[in-house]
């Protein structure tokens, strides 16, 4: 009898552990009242709490958007931040952030971005960004096309290996 509830508890043990490190997904909103406004004159700037400490800062200059996802430090600003040409809305209206032992790695946000072909043709794409989170600011790691079907799984699963692909240049 002892041994058989030495070895439950030892099996609970080993499930709560392993519950506690699993990787979780949180969202938070893109704009609205949790977020601080913090606009100079000439464009649109705030910075939306998210989970562990970190913020998404997001920025609207009209024709360029951004957002970075980093730790932010007294007097500083983020070290790197993902920019696109906007078409018409720039983001969604929530992020998701990917949790791992209790802190963000990756982020994932709907945008939509002027593209242009190569023939000079200009076309609207909506896309999933996947973005690696790191205290100095974020990078993107993948750009998923939100209207295939299947996009959202697919961001999901890009996302648990966020923290090991290369940053991608801006479109």
């Amino acid at each position: 009898m002892r041994k058989s509830l030495f070895g439950l508890l030892g099996a609970l043990s080993a499930l709560s552990v392993s519950t506690a490190h699993a990787d979780v997904s949180i969202f938070t909103l893109t704009s609205g009242s949790t977020c601080k406004d913090r606009s100079p004159a000439e464009f649109g700037s705030w910075r939306c709490p998210g989970p562990g400490g970190y913020v998404a800062e997001f920025g609207d200059e009209g024709n360029i958007v951004g957002v970075s996802i980093w730790l932010p430090h007294r007097g500083k600003r983020a070290a790197r931040a993902v920019t696109w040409r906007s078409a018409g809305r720039a983001f969604g209206e929530k992020l998701q952030w990917r949790m791992s032992d209790g802190r963000p790695v990756a982020a994932v946000l709907r945008i939509w971005r002027t593209d242009t072909k190569s023939d000079g043709q200009e076309r609207e794409l909506e896309e999933l960004i996947l973005l690696r989170a790191a205290p100095e600011g974020s990078c993107r790691v993948a750009s998923i096309d939100a209207r295939q079907t299947g996009a959202s799984e697919l961001a999901q699963r890009q996302s648990e290996e966020a923290a090991s692909l290369p940053c991608l240049q801006d479109e």
